[in-house]
């Protein structure tokens, strides 16, 4: 049978054997969370460099391209992909919003470049200075006929009756009061009325952000190929873009964790 001093020993040896284990068990638990969160933060910064790198290599290519109108786009494409991106991502309320968006955004680079590519393509190897024909030239005779012809046509044209046809004045309505102009964002891609306003409204001050980069770039180039390839390009690369947008949005970055973290006790 043990003495009082002896028990009362014991007990202290088993109170500082679990004060030790107690302490040991916060020690180990504190060094974990600081392991944890150290490498959290590494992981951090990892990501944050990664995201700068991939965010300078948007446009990866850093040696010329054969073609003019590529090297070209791919400034342009610097100069707006982080304004997309950040307005693109600016609509998280409904991807219905970021539909209409890249919609109208497209729609709109295709109707300010159709008609200059059209007449670009059209008037190709034409020349509003070109020189007359060799036989108006050829003799006081010739010349004197198709300048008589010439004005015969002229007058021809003056005596004419000319038909003014009034239907559709509406639409023929020349504006010259406030109430008579059009709003601006209601006409910006109005084959698209149907489609998300959000979406439009943030489109149509987009556009009017970079619309001015494209229309400079594009009036850059002479050869009608290079303007061929920059607006087709242009395009493509639109749509690819807005891809990826929506795939970055989609992604949840989750925090990292370990099997240890996981099995204490919280």
């Amino acid at each position: 049978m043990l003495t009082y001093k002896e028990e009362s020993r014991m007990k202290e040896k088993v109170i500082g054997e679990a004060l030790v284990r107690k302490y040991i068990r916060k020690k180990v638990r504190t060094m974990l969370h600081e392991h944890k969160k150290q490498q959290f933060l590494q992981e951090t910064r990892l990501r944050k460099v990664i995201r700068k790198l991939l965010k300078e290599g948007d446009i990866s290519d850093m040696h010329p391209h054969r073609s003019t109108g590529i090297n070209v786009l791919e400034d342009v494409l610097k100069k707006m992909i982080t304004t997309l991106r950040t307005d693109y991502k600016r609509m998280t309320t409904s991807k219905v919003q970021r539909e209409s968006f890249r919609a109208h955004m497209i729609s709109a680079v295709k109707k300010a470049l159709a008609p200059a590519l059209v007449n670009d393509t059209y008037l190709q190897g034409t020349s509003m200075l070109a020189e007359p024909p060799v036989p108006f030239e050829t003799s006081d005779q010739k010349t004197y006929g198709k300048e008589e012809e010439l004005v015969s046509e002229f007058r021809a044209l003056e005596e004419a009756d000319i038909e003014v046809d009034l239907e559709g004045e509406e639409e023929k309505k020349i504006p010259v009061e406030d109430d008579d102009v059009p709003d601006e964002v209601e006409q910006f891609s109005a084959e698209l009325s149907d489609m998300d306003e959000t979406g439009r409204n943030m489109a149509f001050t987009t556009f009017k952000k970079i619309s001015q980069y494209i229309l400079d770039a594009y009036d850059m180039l002479a050869d009608v190929e290079d303007k061929k390839i920059f607006v087709d390009y242009l395009i493509t690369n639109l749509k690819l873009y807005f891809d990826k947008f929506e795939d970055e949005l989609q992604k949840e970055v989750t925090e990292p964790s370990t099997d240890q973290y996981d099995s204490m006790p919280k």
